[in-house]
Formats: C-alpha cells, sequence, structure tokens
C-alpha cells in the first residue's frame, strides 16, 4: 500500500479533503472497479465522464482525484489541474516506478513501429537477455505473451504491466508508442532510456484531425519525457524538428541515403531470400545478412543497431544475430512457400506511404522477371477517409493487376468505403478489380496469379479477425490463401 503523498507530489495537489497519509490498496479509473481504499481517479472522456461517478465512488469509501475546474460530489477527493496527466504517473508511483528497473525502449512513427520492436526483442534475446514488449501484435513478459487490446495500454495497465516486468528480472523493453497514446498521455511516468523516431505520414487523422496536431503528438515523446538518448530517421523531412525538440545528451541517427547519419548504408542487395548490407556504424563498418526484405526493413534494421548503440551494448552481436532475426509476424510474411506457388505475402500496410514502401519492395523483388505484381488491399471503416484515394492511387501505379476489397468496414457501408477508394484508382495504369467480400477478393487474386507473380494481401497483417459492423468475426488473411492451395 502506498499513502496519498507517496502517489502526488505537493506540487501536483491544488486542495485535499482527506489526510494526504491516508493508505491506498489501489488505483482505478472505472467506478465500478472501486472499493473500499481504492483511490479513483476520474477521466473526462469523449464517450464518459468519471466525475459523474462520484458520489456512488464515494459510498463504495474510495477517495476521488478530480479536476480543479470539477466541484466533486463526494466527501473524500484530492483536486489536481489534469487527472488524464497525472494518472500515468500515479499509477507508475503506486507500483514503485518499475521502469526504472531496465532499459525501456519507446518507438513511434507512422511505420516500422512493430517490426523495430521485434526486431529488439529478438536481438536482446539472443543476447541473453531477458526481455518485454509492448505492442500492437502482442504483449510480452519474459516467456509469457499476453493478448494485447491496443497499441499503447492504458496507464494503470501499462504501469502494472511494467510492475511484472521488474518482479520478472526484464532488463530491457520494447513498447509502441502511438501517437494517441502520448496525445492521452497513457506514457506518463515511464522512463524512457531510448526513444526512436522511425517515420511520419499521414494517418489517424480520424483522431488528429490535422497533420499538425498528429506531429506535434509524436513530438511529446521527444519533449516530454526528456530521454537521454534519441534514434531518429534522417530520412524524414521531420527529422530536424524531432531533433530541435529533444533536449536528448545522445543524439543518434541514421539513413539509407545520408552518409554523414551515425548508421548508414555503404552496400546494400536485396534478394529474395532477404537483405545483405554493409553499413557504417560509429565502431566502424559491419557486414550482415538478414531474412527480412525491402529497402523500410533495412531502415528499420539501421534503427534497432542505432538503439544498441545508445544502450552500450554489443553491437558486433547485435549485427550477428540478425541472421536469425525475422521481425513481425504479417510485415511482409509469406502466405506460402514452395516452388508451385506464386510468391504470396500479407503486411500490414494501411496507409498509403506504407503501401508504397511495401509494393517498392516487392518491385525490386521482382527485379527483370516476366512477373506481375497483384495488390488486394482496403481501407478500414470509421477511420481517415482521406486516406482512402491515396492508398488507391499507390495500389494501381505499382500493380500490375489491383483488387480492392473490405479490410475491418466496421460500421461503414463497404460500398462506400470502395467508392471513395475507386476516387484514387488509376485505370489506365493498373487492371482494376472491385469485390467487398475480402475472402472472395484474395481468392480472385489467386486466381489470376501465375506462378512467375506476386502477390500482395495488404491491410491487416497479423490479425486473425475481421471487424463487420461492431462484431469481430474470424478472418486470417494467411488462412485463406493456405486454404486456396488445399495447404
Amino acid at each position: 500500500m502506498k499513502t496519498i503523498k507517496e502517489l502526488l507530489q505537493p506540487s501536483e495537489i491544488i486542495e485535499s479533503s482527506v489526510s494526504l497519509d491516508t493508505k491506498i490498496v489501489d488505483v482505478v479509473q472505472d467506478s465500478r472497479c472501486v472499493s473500499q481504499g481504492s483511490l479513483f481517479v476520474a477521466l473526462k472522456g469523449g464517450h464518459s465522464d468519471g466525475h459523474l461517478y462520484l458520489s456512488e465512488v464515494s459510498r463504495k469509501g474510495a477517495i476521488s482525484v478530480v479536476e480543479s475546474s470539477t466541484e466533486p460530489r463526494a466527501d473524500l477527493w484530492v483536486k489536481v489541474r489534469s487527472t488524464r496527466e497525472i494518472l500515468g504517473k500515479i499509477a507508475s508511483r503506486f507500483w514503485g516506478n518499475p521502469t526504472t528497473n531496465f532499459n525501456l525502449v519507446g518507438v513511434t512513427g507512422t511505420n516500422g513501429k512493430t517490426t523495430t520492436c521485434f526486431l529488439l526483442d529478438q536481438l536482446w534475446t539472443e543476447m541473453g537477455l531477458v526481455t518485454g514488449m509492448i505492442g500492437t501484435v502482442k504483449n510480452k513478459i519474459g516467456r509469457e505473451i499476453l493478448d494485447s487490446n491496443l497499441t499503447t495500454p492504458g496507464p494503470i495497465e501499462l504501469q502494472e504491466l511494467f510492475h511484472r516486468m521488474a518482479q520478472r528480472r526484464v532488463e530491457a523493453c520494447a513498447i509502441e508508442v502511438s501517437s494517441i497514446a502520448l496525445d492521452q498521455y497513457r506514457t506518463q511516468g515511464s522512463d524512457f532510456k531510448v526513444a526512436v523516431f522511425t517515420n511520419f505520414s499521414q494517418d489517424h487523422l480520424d483522431y488528429h484531425q490535422t497533420m499538425e496536431s498528429y506531429l506535434e503528438a509524436k513530438l511529446k515523446l521527444f519533449s516530454d519525457y526528456h530521454v537521454p538518448c534519441v534514434v531518429v530517421n534522417l530520412d524524414d523531412p521531420q527529422s530536424e524538428k524531432v531533433l530541435k525538440t529533444s533536449d536528448a545528451k545522445r543524439k543518434l541517427t541514421f539513413s539509407l541515403a545520408n552518409p554523414n547519419a551515425d548508421f548508414s548504408v555503404v552496400h546494400s542487395e536485396f534478394r529474395k531470400n532477404g537483405i545483405m548490407a554493409r553499413i557504417k556504424t560509429p565502431q566502424g563498418e559491419f557486414e550482415f545478412v538478414s531474412p527480412l526484405i525491402g529497402e523500410h526493413n533495412l531502415m528499420n534494421i539501421l534503427a534497432v543497431l542505432a538503439v544498441v548503440e545508445g544502450l552500450n551494448q554489443d553491437l558486433s552481436l547485435s549485427v550477428k544475430a540478425l541472421s536469425k532475426s525475422f521481425g513481425a509476424p504479417g510485415r511482409l510474411q509469406r502466405a506460402v512457400v514452395g516452388d508451385y506457388y506464386p510468391s504470396v505475402f500479407v503486411d500490414y500496410a494501411h496507409s498509403d506511404d506504407a503501401l508504397e514502401n511495401v509494393l517498392k519492395a516487392l518491385h525490386k523483388l521482382r527485379g527483370d522477371a516476366a512477373g506481375k505484381i497483384i495488390t488486394v488491399f482496403g481501407c478500414g471503416g470509421d477511420r481517415d477517409k482521406t486516406k482512402r484515394p491515396k492508398m488507391a492511387k499507390v495500389a494501381s501505379r505499382f500493380s500490375d493487376i489491383t483488387v480492392a476489397t473490405s479490410d475491418n468496414p466496421r460500421t461503414e457501408d463497404p460500398d462506400s468505403i470502395l467508392n471513395d477508394i475507386e476516387v484514387g484508382i488509376e485505370r489506365d495504369k493498373t487492371s482494376y478489380h472491385r469485390e467487398i467480400n475480402r475472402r472472395a477478393a484474395i481468392c480472385l487474386a489467386l486466381k489470376l496469379a501465375k506462378q512467375e507473380d506476386i502477390v500482395l494481401i495488404a491491410g491487416k497483417g497479423h490479425e486473425t479477425y475481421q471487424i463487420i459492423g461492431t462484431q469481430k468475426q474470424d478472418f486470417d488473411d494467411i488462412r485463406v490463401v493456405r486454404d486456396f492451395y488445399g495447404l
């Protein structure tokens, strides 16, 4: 148990109706979960306001943390300026500031977060470290795998995960830090040792509304947390702003094109079985091979090696471990392997920038061969509509055959989503097909594909479900492909 004065600093408290020596048994943000001795942090959200439940919470014997602008309808309360901003810090203190016990690396950016975190986890494991990971695909504490519901969990769940990691003696943890999580202060109270900026392009405008607000949210990781080391993609137009925003003592950069970056490429070859490259680092030049495919994955590898350098870990051992690191599931993942099938890949790309990176990688993979590139893609419902024609333009420019279909339509009409997509299709550059049913769309692409062709099924990647209306239904792109071939 902790006392209120251990969870809130004097400068954070505006007024209190209770003794600061009062002991707290747990910290909650859901009024249904409170009990005698709970500290209930009332949050104002888009759908509900915790301040409306203060009387109920008080009757149960809980103490409420409320915002200064609210008149507390409870006997036991503590006023602060912003409950959302303080919740992560309270949760961290309640669990004993767990992230001070291991190396925490936060990765933000539009694309590449998941692969970067998976590569870090795989490298650290190869080094013999006990690792943790939090992100889109899964959460991990040592060898224990946990389901992931959000890219970045809420502040109470997050700090409890970190607490469990500290108990298991985790030595290094990589976490995907989303722009929405940063905007909502979910990671407050976390002690990041390294912060990574992968890239920036359009996404999540349904939430942020403008690109300026989206970038401002991303920059919070570099301005608000006083991270001692940052790792920044010098090829991104926003890199200078990121570097200026940060007060880090150590700033490491990586680049595919700029030889002045701390980590840059001297020579690279992209093959069907992976990447071969020679890179320049602060510790000299290294050669390595990787089973990953494409320039965007070489960029992810450079970011990972820069993190290793930033943590003063063994760079030469990490380079050797790359040959065994396969990255994240659903990121240019082969759906079938064999001489009698086309090359079929599943990828999570759900923005125009990510889709272009993947298709460019597949063009390099094809080389001068005669095969076609066939792309199946859709766009999520109840999400940013402006990126739909942009994704369509990319797909049609880089694909010989384009099949537009459903992704997760959610509560939107799938036909309406496809109508938005079709605005961007350049029909003079691709053979275009429209098929609402995702299974039928994938099967259509596979029927059209010959052995020498490359098929990309984009948008869902590792997901094994499809959201239609408000219901999740079992759906796995890879399983559909294997069923088609009777595997």
